[in-house]
């Protein structure tokens, strides 16, 4: 009978090798008309497979969604990749489980901010997004978490809007705390503190990082169309303060924005201003829709940029720095679209 038992789970957590990752195992992204398997669109499938369609807070049939996600573990068994996620960066072959569960989580159902970003995606329809009502994931999440279908060591992402400014954020992000999610990054205008980042700062378990995307008080202004810059500053210095178990988890991030900021001096003095806050880790990325717009033809400048941000990261002994997605593919495709800029030029 043990022999029998003992093989029965053995089976049951075997893990097979196979190419897929880790949002079409055990992840999604509740966006703010649908839910998503992710928020991932720089590659050539385009990412951002739909979920559940027109999806505005209603609760889940989590036994479903489950069925639904196993349909897709299965096609990438047989080396079926789903159309979207053709070549997708976060794509790996490695040995996957086959249970049921979330450590995957991205929030971005709501638009609501107290900074007006001139990049931000909502200004190409102003009278849509500023009419447009929030709906309450905590209900939601609460009934997985009671399923006990949470679990730790994934990657929970707040990213909106501002996070802080839902009425539910508090209480949510506390859920997800006492859940076991030990991996969660809120990223934030800094504009208004939030006790629940500061508790996860204070664990260990929060990555907060917040877009300042300028070193002076003219350069935020223009870009967030609001005066928070010395606000922003203070709020920064109290979350760093606050990092009592891991001191790398606040982190300032700079969007490289052509045309606003791209100059090496407002990056110098915002480089200055973090290590003055007491933040030692940092975020770099380039402007969306301009890299949308010039991928195959960015100018040499931009890449000097990036290569002269990461060289004042080593110079000034920050132990983190991380480039998002679009900076991420700008490093990592430089000779490819080098050779494409030139044949253009032939």
């Amino acid at each position: 009978m043990f022999d029998k038992l003992k093989s029965f789970f053995t089976k049951k957590q075997k893990k097979i090798k196979y190419v897929s990752c880790e949002y079409v195992q055990h992840g999604f992204n509740v966006d703010y008309e649908d839910i998503k398997m992710c928020c991932f669109n720089c590659h050539e499938g385009g990412g951002r497979q739909i979920l559940i369609d027109n999806y505005h807070g209603e609760m889940i049939d989590w036994n479903k969604f489950f069925k639904e996600k196993r349909k897709m573990r299965e096609l990438n068994k047989k080396g079926i990749i789903l159309e979207r996620c053709k070549g997708c960066i976060f794509l790996k072959e490695r040995e996957w489980d086959d249970e049921d569960y979330i450590n995957y989580m991205v929030f971005n159902h709501w638009t609501q901010c107290n900074c007006k970003c001139k990049y931000c995606f909502t200004n190409e329809q102003s009278d849509y997004f500023n009419a447009r009502k929030n709906y309450n994931m905590y209900p939601v999440i609460k009934k997985l978490a009671d399923m006990g279908k949470i679990r730790g060591g994934g990657e929970i992402g707040f990213g909106g809007g501002e996070p802080a400014l839902l009425p539910e954020f508090e209480p949510l992000l506390n859920l997800l705390l006492d859940s076991g999610c030990d991996n969660i990054r809120v990223h934030s205008s800094g504009v208004k503190y939030s006790k629940a980042i500061e508790r996860g700062l204070a664990e260990g378990k929060v990555t907060l990082v917040v877009s300042v995307d300028s070193g002076t008080s003219e350069t935020y202004t223009n870009i967030k169309r609001v005066n928070h810059f010395n606000k922003v500053w203070e709020n920064l210095k109290q979350y760093a303060d606050s990092q009592t178990f891991d001191k790398y988890k606040a982190k300032t991030k700079y969007i490289i924005y052509p045309g606003f900021n791209d100059k090496k001096e407002e990056l110098d003095k915002w480089f200055d201003l973090t290590v003055k806050s007491g933040i030692r880790s940092v975020v770099l990325d380039v402007e969306g829709g301009y890299y949308e717009n010039n991928k195959y033809n960015i100018p040499n400048e931009l890449y000097e940029l990036l290569e002269y941000a990461e060289k004042r990261t080593k110079e000034l002994d920050m132990k983190n720095v991380e480039f998002y997605d679009r900076a991420k593919h700008m490093r990592l495709h430089k000779e490819e679209y080098k050779k494409l800029r030139e044949n253009a030029q032939e």
